[in-house]
């Protein structure tokens, strides 16, 4: 049996698409036997609270319109797996919704870490991560010896590179977006089922600017290892779920996590208030700024998908077949092009983003002297 999730939801892309119910066409309303039927009341769509998340909603409903369904928008969700059943349909964020309902199961199984070449060594002269001056006497036991020449800086100021390499164990990859899906399965409300899921995933990726990379001849998540130490990564969010894989399987331990600031976690890395933010593969802004996403292909990182998710004897028939073909039509590229009109320089109004997407992506007609 299913039950409710508990929990708020991670940051990451999240909505609801509550859909009011049905009466009986044979027993009048509420009586036994009832199947759905789209004269009951509108379909109420619930986003989440992100621009992108509210953009999917405002989405749905005019897809829903164009259907013939009755379709209308509610207030925004922060737990928007809970809503499914009770002739509700929960558009969901898979990875976000694993990272709250089953996180250990997300994270896999991570070995335990080779030992440190300097495990036993004695203490050894440190950097402040702060201002990179010596702190004489503090100890260093997980990393090797400052060398010598001094380690470049740097965007946030740290000095990085302090030790070698640490020798890394083999462990199992990280969820794929099937294995996110097997995950919240069973957290799902009773009743409910997948009745839709996106044809694109949504794989995390770390992601850094072209001089970083440069810097440091990083081009996979593995040559992270021996510098991250000094480094700042972002959002903050993410630290729950990645950093003991990041830790085990990439040598990656993070000197601080930060919120992001109030422009997102892409500016932080040009500005240089961090090094490596972890990001959706699907965020335009990647392109935008030309950040240089790190290649995983051990996949220490999970991905997920956007489910649809309802009571199917709750759910008018039109609605569902409307809002399975809106999945089928969520590729990578339709889901970037989500946050590009919902947020940045190329965001439009409301109504016009929804209406520009669903002609982008084949689902309604362009008018005449469209643009």
């Amino acid at each position: 049996m299913r039950r409710a999730a508990p929990g708020l939801a991670a940051a990451g892309l999240a909505l609801t698409v509550a859909l009011a119910g049905c009466t009986p066409a044979d027993s009048g309303p509420g009586g036994p036997g009832a199947t759905a039927s789209s004269t009951a009341g509108p379909v109420t769509v619930v986003g989440g609270t992100r621009p992108e998340e509210q953009l999917l909603a405002r989405v749905a409903v005019r897809h829903l319109q164009n259907r013939g369904v009755d379709a209308v928008m509610g207030e925004p969700s922060t737990v928007p797996w809970g809503a499914a059943g009770s002739r509700q349909v929960a558009i969901i964020d898979s990875l976000a919704m694993a990272s709250e309902v089953a996180p250990a199961a997300l994270a896999g199984p991570v070995p335990t870490p080779s030992p440190s070449p300097t495990a036993s060594a004695s203490p050894t002269t440190g950097a402040s991560p702060a201002t990179g001056a010596a702190s004489p006497g503090t100890a260093s036991p997980t990393r090797t010896a400052t060398p010598t020449d001094p380690a470049p800086a740097s965007p946030t100021g740290h000095p990085t590179a302090t030790g070698t390499p640490t020798p890394l164990p083999g462990g199992a990859p990280a969820a794929d977006a099937a294995g996110t899906t097997a995950m919240v399965v069973d957290h799902l409300p009773e009743g409910t089922e997948i009745i839709g899921e996106s044809a694109g995933t949504l794989r995390l990726q770390a992601v850094t600017t072209t001089a970083t990379a440069g810097l440091y001849s990083m081009e996979e998540l593995g040559d992270l290892n021996g510098l991250c130490d000094r480094m700042v990564f972002t959002p903050e969010a993410s630290r729950i779920l990645k950093t003991r894989r990041l830790e085990v399987l990439a040598g990656c331990e993070p000197d601080e996590w930060v919120a992001p600031g109030e422009d997102g976690p892409a500016v932080d890395l040009v500005t240089g208030r961090a090094d490596v933010a972890m990001l959706y593969g699907t965020d335009p802004a990647i392109a935008d700024h030309a950040l240089v996403p790190l290649a995983d292909p051990q996949r220490i990182l999970p991905e997920g998908r956007v489910l649809l998710v309802a009571d199917p004897q709750d759910v008018p028939g039109t609605a569902t077949g409307a809002l399975d073909e809106l999945a089928g039509q969520l590729s990578g590229e339709q889901l970037a092009e989500l946050q590009r009109l919902s947020a940045g320089p190329d965001a439009l109004p409301p109504d016009e983003a929804a209406q520009y997407w669903l002609v982008s992506a084949g689902l309604e007609q362009a008018p005449e002297r469209w643009f």
